[in-house]
């Protein structure tokens, strides 16, 4: 029996010690992580953005993880409604006034829908495996009122020209030219997801999505937003 048992603690104790080894490497991989995260939000991009010099205005919106591109449906250079067709939003019954897209992780956008649907499982898969991902798309009677939240900036028609086309090719797109749609898993009447190209990784989320369309028109934002305070605190 004593053998036996010294036998026992010597596996426990090598249990323990690679449990121990492992929470260490976490918890550097952990800090690591967030310090590259801190760095990258506080070194600016487009320093010389100019809002006087923009004639089309455009919003960010946080609902303090995710963050969105808010959009006019129409101006001269482009309806989006010609893009993606209203008449697949059960709720639109009028012209809505703008158009709110954002790039995230499939799993996450579809399986939930509020924060108390949050899985442990969906958590870790969006954190630590490449995976695929979707498009969500809003549209608005109205225009969006700036807020803590709601942060508005302003482009020059080029730039603007350049937003869209990075957004447009962030879908995956049917043989006739319309995005591909994820039937039946909007959250509301007004709201659908569509296919998008891509992976979703820890330094791919959606912030960092959010920021590269931003980098391309322009508009002051940060070297590096893999949390939504990476954009939001140069707006």
């Amino acid at each position: 029996m004593y053998f036996v048992y010294i036998e026992r603690m010597k596996y426990i104790t090598k249990v323990a010690i690679f449990l121990l080894y492992s929470l260490e490497i976490l918890i550097l991989f952990l800090c690591s992580y967030l310090t590259i995260a801190l760095i990258g939000a506080s070194l600016p991009i487009n320093k010389d953005y100019n809002p006087e010099n923009g004639e089309i205005e455009i919003f960010i919106i946080s609902n303090g993880v995710h963050t969105d591109v808010c959009l006019p449906v129409e101006t001269t250079l482009i309806n989006w409604t010609e893009f993606i067709d209203t008449k697949t939003f059960s709720g639109i019954h009028q012209n809505p006034q703008f158009i709110s897209i954002g790039w995230g992780d499939k799993g996450f956008f579809l399986d939930t829908p509020s924060w108390s649907d949050l899985k442990t499982s969906t958590a870790i898969n969006a954190a630590f495996l490449p995976s695929s991902t979707a498009m969500h798309v809003t549209y608005f009677l109205r225009k969006p009122i700036e807020s803590q939240s709601i942060k508005r900036c302003v482009i020059t028609k080029e730039k603007y020209a350049a937003l869209t086309g990075f957004i447009k090719q962030s879908f995956v797109i049917n043989p006739d030219t319309r995005p591909q749609l994820i039937p039946n898993v909007g959250y509301k009447s007004t709201d659908n997801f569509y296919e998008a190209k891509g992976s979703y990784y820890l330094f791919r989320t959606c912030n960092t999505w959010t920021n590269d369309a931003l980098t391309t028109a322009g508009v002051r934002t940060s070297v590096l937003a893999l949390f939504e305070n990476g954009i939001l605190r140069h707006l």
